[in-house]
């Protein structure tokens, strides 16, 4: 046992050694996050978004604490479900119901600057220049027995806009050991163009709705600017560092 017990510590020793060894050459992370709206598109649509994204950032110089790369994000926002009943042609009632989801695709390209450090925090700020794609998807289904609760899709329609975002990020990498592997704490606030979104209309009309049952929505336009926390997993992309190759003598 007490060999057994000697020749694993001897190695995660060298597996250890070797690793911190490597020299890093990236990074690539998953994360949580929540997105809340700010200023004028708070005073639109005050809803909270969730969802989750995908940083790779690449390290530009070995000697400079600077990184280059992207990051792609998806966040929900409100799903709803609304029930009507509509009068029909031939003096008879149809029940409706709308189903909506408002989603946010992201993409960014960003500069990071995360000074090397020797404990096992590392803090970074980092600026960001991309697109926001603001849309939501609506389906209308139809009730197809009075006395049973089976709904058939009767349309589909999906509506989006797309604009500029642009700011900047700040968090801390807190690694475990030199695993390679860190738990990534990030704020990021994002601002944007004026896009176009839609909200459910408290009153509608029905002989409208009969004819066109997404004339329910109103388009509404506002910046969109969101201050957007952050909770993931980063994981280090290392090589093997390039020996040194002796010069050649001539004689």
């Amino acid at each position: 046992m007490k060999q057994t017990l000697t020749l694993v510590s001897l190695v995660l020793f060298l597996g250890l050694s070797s690793l911190h060894a490597q020299r890093e050459i990236g990074l690539i992370g998953l994360d949580f996050q929540i997105g809340l709206p700010q200023g004028a598109f708070q005073d639109e649509y005050d809803e909270v978004g969730f969802g989750g994204g995908l940083d790779l950032y690449f390290k530009i110089n070995q000697d400079m604490p600077l990184y280059a790369g992207f990051n792609l994000s998806m966040m929900g926002f409100e799903q709803l479900r609304r029930d009507f009943t509509v009068l029909l042609p031939g003096g008879f009632y149809g029940d409706y119901r709308l189903r909506t989801s408002s989603n946010l695709f992201s993409g960014y390209g960003g500069l990071r600057i995360m000074p090397e450090t020797n404990g096992w925090v590392r803090p970074y700020a980092e600026g960001l220049i991309g697109f926001k794609n603001f849309y939501i998807s609506k389906r209308l289904e139809a009730r197809q027995d009075l006395f049973d609760d089976n709904w058939q899709e009767q349309d589909r329609d999906t509506d989006g806009d797309w604009t500029l975002g642009f700011g900047g990020s700040a968090g801390l990498l807190l690694f475990f050991g030199n695993s390679g592997v860190a738990l990534d704490l990030k704020c990021s606030y994002l601002a944007g163009g004026e896009a176009t979104f839609f909200k459910l209309k408290d009153d509608f009309d029905e002989a409208e709705f009969e004819e066109n049952p997404f004339s329910a929505f109103d388009p509404v336009k506002a910046t969109t600017n969101m201050l957007i926390p952050q909770i993931g997993v980063v994981f280090q992309m290392r090589t093997e560092p390039k020996e040194d190759t002796p010069p050649v003598e001539v004689e």
